[in-house]
């Protein structure tokens, strides 16, 4: 079987060149890990497009009054962009990493650093919701963010955690074991989107299912909470026993909750009982009731647009129990390709425009910020070089943030540009897959975005 195979794909590896609906599909080379990629100068293939580029707000000077009687706060409103004439003590900002394409409103940054300045009297957490690819999973990378963050505005916890496993312990934050529920993820078939959560999961309930959440102590403030969430949907309803306490959940076609206190523990258990129709749990959430909490909403293999599919009233029911006041977009791992063309980039941005709209239709007070593929490298017969067509789709995510209205922010840029994961992975800090983080990596990585983050 195995020899078959290998002489198959080698056979695959002939074929021409094979298009769908005028999208090219990548060639099989199922030596491309040993086999250096014969390296050409970046030509048609990787033309990259002019970008634009947001009006520029304007900020005063700290250390002066405010002339005319302008509130600073509302400069941007107030229409003052970059080729107008400005008072004297206003000042026009042209070195921001991140680019806010807004123009003052609702989709911008301006929500999140509203919230972030005024996190004492918001009376619950500020959330942030990180979405991305294998580039973040396991929380590598947004378990630093996270602690960065705990750590300057306050906050504890690990956030939301999935109910089954599946990494067999990599993610270090925290532990899960699990017994008789069945997993379901949107790049899995059997899926169903009708029943997905906002993590595009659920998890299956059988009689007697058991459930156990724990966190390490591998990040400090993540090691403790106050609450922990059990987001559900018990449609059949079932009798859940949770650490000392018991409740029988009625049925129901919204999305559900047990709270859970921590009682100075750091672990908390899950029975299910009585298990009458269809029930599923979407996942767990552990968290402080205030400072900043952030969720690691990672799916391997997705290029993100299957964000677009959650349901309405799933994401409306989340809206209402657990607010988000950031909610980061971070794909292109499985969308950068060394064959892509323009058509390619064009038709992704169109699928991911669907998907952020969907999700400002739920959250629509909240910012949006959209996160560039990280450089990305492959072999070549001319050493590690930058796959043709990474620096293409930065530009045209780019025109996606700026088509949406919300924030970019050029993680490829900021990371030091071509060839700069070789670099992490010379340092150790990154896989010879040239594409992934260790999680020392992960560390320097989040360090760039934190500072992006709270430098405004």
């Amino acid at each position: 079987m195995v020899g078959l195979t290998v002489v198959i794909l080698l056979a695959m590896h002939f074929l021409p060149t094979l298009y769908i609906k005028g999208v090219e599909l990548r060639r099989v080379n199922v030596l491309s890990d040993i086999l250096p990629e014969v390296y050409r100068e970046r030509d048609a293939i990787d033309v990259i497009p002019s970008v634009p580029m947001p009006k520029m707000a304007a900020r005063a000077d700290s250390s002066a009054s405010v002339p005319n009687g302008h509130d600073i706060s509302k400069a941007g409103e107030q229409g003052f962009m970059s080729g107008d004439s400005l008072p004297s003590r206003y000042t026009v900002r042209t070195s921001s990493a991140i680019l806010d394409f807004s123009e003052g409103k609702a989709g911008g940054m301006g929500h999140f650093y509203h919230a972030l300045s005024n996190i004492a009297s918001l009376g619950r957490p500020l959330r942030i919701a990180y979405y991305g690819d294998s580039f973040i999973e396991g929380d590598v990378m947004t378990c630093d963010l996270r602690e960065m963050l705990q750590a300057r505005y306050g906050g504890n916890g690990v956030g939301w955690v999935d109910c089954v496993d599946k990494l067999n312990g990599f993610r270090r934050t925290v532990k899960v074991k699990s017994h008789g529920l069945s997993a379901h993820e949107v790049v899995e078939k059997p899926f169903l989107h009708s029943l997905e959560g906002i993590s595009q999961r659920y998890f299956g309930v059988s009689e007697g299912a058991t459930l156990s959440v724990t966190t390490t102590g591998y990040k400090s403030h993540a090691a403790s909470w106050q609450t922990a969430t059990l987001y559900m949907r018990a449609q059949g309803g079932m009798s859940v026993v949770h650490n000392a306490d018991s409740v029988y959940v009625s049925p129901s076609q919204f999305v559900q909750t047990i709270v859970t206190p921590s009682r100075g523990k750091r672990t908390v258990d899950y029975r299910f009982t009585s298990v009458s129709g269809v029930n599923h749990l979407f996942g767990v959430s552990m968290e402080s009731g205030s400072g900043v909490i952030l969720d690691n909403f990672s799916m391997r293999g997705s290029a993100g647009f299957t964000l677009a599919n959650i349901p309405d009233q799933t994401l409306a029911d989340f809206a209402r129990l657990r607010p988000y006041d950031l909610i980061i977009i971070h794909f292109g791992l499985n969308v950068a390709s060394d064959k892509a063309h323009a058509s390619n980039y064009k038709a992704y941005i169109r699928r991911m425009q669907q998907a952020i709209e969907h999700l400002r239709k739920a959250y629509p007070d909240a910012s949006v910020l959209v996160v560039s593929i990280p450089d990305r490298d492959q072999r070549t017969d001319a050493g590690i070089m930058t796959m043709k067509g990474v620096e293409s789709l930065v530009a045209y995510q780019q025109i996606l943030a700026a088509n949406c209205h919300v924030s970019f922010f050029n993680l490829f840029k900021a990371m030091g540009g071509r060839e700069s994961m070789k670099v992490l992975v010379d340092k150790g800090w990154a896989n010879k897959d040239y594409a992934h983080l260790s999680f020392r990596g992960g560390r320097y990585m989040a360090e760039i975005i934190f500072k992006a983050l709270t430098e405004d």
